[in-house]
């Protein structure tokens, strides 16, 4: 190997470990890297779920929205076909279009193709898994594609620790897209 193609590689290798990693010093809201981060950021804001119908099983405090579900919390989107939503304490039906207080929820459960986006990122899978109490978000599919501009990495199951910030692609081989100055014109943009 030459010395200007080790040196390729390893800048490749950075720019891979920025898109799927992130420090705890970003993780803490001056950037986020992946787009299912955007609910850490927006972890404060209240809750918004729309859909074509809603069906609300107290005693297994499960609440099923299906059909055309959108979430949103600050400026991060959830679009999905079936969504359960396991809560805690009272009722978790909202009145209509009225926002749910995210400390309610314990786990969002997201089927039907998932798609998750922020302004600057994509997310997208078959199946979505929010877990309030660890924090994490896990994106299976064939393929889970993640987007940044003209970036994307693929792969078979995404999971990102939001408190830490860390995000691994699991389950098999994964494709990554880099285009040349990507990186470059991101960090020009911030």
């Amino acid at each position: 190997m030459t010395r200007s193609s080790f040196h390729g590689a390893m800048a490749l290798a950075a720019v891979l470990a920025s898109l799927v990693s992130v420090s705890p010093a970003l993780a803490q809201g001056r950037d986020v890297p992946n787009a299912l981060q955007g609910f850490a950021r927006n972890k404060d804001e209240p809750v918004r779920i729309n859909a074509d119908k809603l069906e609300v099983r107290d005693k297994d405090k499960v609440a099923v929205f299906s059909g055309n579900v959108v979430v949103q919390q600050g400026d991060t989107t959830l679009r999905t076909r079936d969504l359960l939503v396991h809560y805690d304490g009272e009722s978790a039906k909202p009145a209509d279009g009225a926002p749910m207080q995210s400390g309610q929820i314990r786990k969002l459960e997201a089927t039907g193709g998932v798609v998750v986006r922020t302004p600057e990122q994509t997310a997208s899978g078959q199946t979505g898994i929010f877990e309030m109490k660890t924090n994490t978000v896990t994106l299976e599919g064939a393929p889970v594609v993640l987007t940044q501009g003209e970036n994307v990495i693929r792969g078979r199951k995404l999971v990102v620790n939001l408190e830490t910030g860390v995000s691994r692609f699991q389950g098999g081989r994964v494709e990554s897209l880099i285009m040349p100055g990507s990186m470059k014109d991101q960090q020009k943009q911030r």
